[in-house]
């Protein structure tokens, strides 16, 4: 009778199941609501899942759109597998509420595990995991950039504090803020599919043991792709030594798979890009940049209009735009105090993205440098369209070459704020560049494939997260295609 009662009633069953597991609505912000007592696939009856991302593969190569790579096809493999286990996955919820005991119609299934992939940069990670995550028949899945997920995860945390006095938390003894949180995101969704997982921020370290514990416990499957294999990950980080217990914790939920590759498959990407002014979004003068800017906006750069975003109780001022197209500078993008949530709302509010002024960056600008790679990746993840104006050529645009007098001198600086000896300083990667020298190659590749017709024949991906803040450019959309890192001809 319970079960007649719960299907019944079903829509209004599980909204009352799931409205004390965060107490504020507000809070509630990645697109993909769904019932985590449904099954994460609802699969095509006449078809399964399995072998058809090879199948597609294969068709792909004989087209001439890829090259066949061993490597690829071992790791479409691993998620055919995975998905068939996805089929009727149950994910266990460790925090029923008393009516759910009764009401569930399904019973969990054994907890699965996910995936981690790392490997160079190009080789085909993000592409097939983006097919796996496009085959997935359900809304209860969520792909999007990690770094993404960390700045919305910090968010949700912040939000959850402030719903309180002080005086409230201090009576809710035993309260956790990142357990309140990682409940959120499991009632969401139960498939978290991660792009560039990389642990480079020191509050980031400090709180993903306890995040995805939480997170685990409900039954989230992860799939990530990475630069580094798990051992390396936060190498040489501020207080390491906390961060070290994430790593037995993912070994555990994921299989990890090695896709090193010597072959970067978007430099071979030989279709070059024919826009008005130039042959590729890589120019070599302001005035070609102003006479694309009036063929994608429509209007002229003096008829442009300076514009404001809010994001976060922020005001971000960056250039002058029409509709969705932004003209700006270097200097305005990277040499100003705009951190990764200032990007990400540009990202979601401009499609196309044109940068005057650009210099060859070196180690010797290592802030400005850091704030680029953040900025390339969180473009590249939206698909937001760069053109870039350097007098350099495009693989002379970052040169990590540093003198021996620079490198002393922010030594000494690092030394002298953080209070650290000299062998303590020359281990961290945040003053060797080990992190900006693991992610330039990763910058430059992706560059290169922004010059291509096919990256710009993608659609602009505003994010898969909704921002709680109002910004310009109005509520994001679902994200969750890639332009992909594929083995393109």
């Amino acid at each position: 009778m319970l079960r007649s009662v719960c299907r019944r009633y079903g829509t209004l069953w599980y909204s009352c199941v799931y409205h004390d597991v965060y107490h504020d609505a507000q809070h509630r912000r990645l697109y993909h609501f769904t019932c985590r007592d449904k099954p994460l696939s609802n699969v095509r009856e006449s078809q399964r899942f399995y072998a058809t991302l090879t199948t597609q593969y294969k068709a792909r190569v004989e087209r001439g759109e890829l090259l066949e790579d061993p490597r690829q096809l071992v790791l479409l493999d691993k998620f055919e597998k995975l998905g068939e286990k996805l089929e009727s996955y149950q994910p266990p919820v460790a925090n029923k509420s008393f009516f759910s005991k009764f009401f569930s119609s399904t019973s969990a299934t054994p907890q699965i595990n996910g995936l981690y992939i790392h490997g160079g940069v190009g080789c085909g990670k993000t592409m097939i995991m983006d097919q796996f995550y496009d085959e997935i028949q359900s809304e209860s899945k969520l792909r999007t950039h990690f770094h993404d997920f960390m700045l919305d995860v910090h968010e949700r945390i912040h939000k959850y504090k402030s719903s309180y006095s002080r005086e409230q938390l201090r009576r809710k003894k035993g309260i956790d803020p990142i357990r309140e949180v990682a409940l959120s995101i499991a009632s969401e969704t139960s498939l978290l599919c991660f792009d560039e997982f990389q642990v480079t921020d020191v509050a980031d370290a400090m709180i993903l043991k306890r995040l995805f514990e939480h997170l685990f416990e409900q039954g989230i499957v992860m799939v990530a792709t990475g630069n580094r294999p798990p051992d390396d990950l936060y190498k040489n980080g501020l207080q390491r030594s906390n961060f070290l217990p994430f790593i037995p914790l993912l070994k555990q939920h994921c299989e990890i798979l090695d896709m090193d590759s010597p072959v970067d498959y978007r430099l071979l990407d030989n279709k070059p890009l024919d826009l008005p002014g130039g042959k590729a979004a890589f120019l070599h003068d302001d005035e070609r940049v102003d006479r694309l800017f009036e063929h994608l906006s429509g209007v002229k750069v003096e008829q442009a209009t300076p514009r404001t975003l809010t994001f976060l109780g922020r005001e971000i001022q960056v250039g002058v735009s029409h509709g969705s197209v932004l003209l700006t500078s270097f200097r305005e993008l990277c040499m100003s105090n705009h951190g990764s949530s200032d990007f990400r709302a540009i990202a979601k509010t401009y499609s196309h993205v044109l940068v005057k002024d650009f210099p060859q960056l070196s180690m010797k600008e290592k802030t400005p440098l850091r704030r680029f790679i953040i900025m390339m990746d969180l473009f590249y993840d939206r698909a937001v369209k760069l053109v870039i104006s350097c007098h350099v050529p495009i693989i002379q645009i970052i040169d990590l070459q540093v003198s021996t007098d620079s490198a002393a001198d922010d030594l000494r600086l690092l030394m002298d704020d953080l209070k650290l000896t000299l062998a303590e300083a020359k281990a961290m990667s945040l003053f060797t560049g080990e992190d900006e020298l693991f992610s330039h190659k990763r910058a430059l590749s992706r560059l290169n494939e922004m010059q291509c017709n096919d990256y710009w024949g993608l659609p602009h991906r505003p994010g898969s997260l909704e921002s709680s803040s109002s910004e310009g450019s109005g509520s994001a959309s679902t994200g969750g295609e890639s332009s992909g890192e594929g083995s393109s001809v």
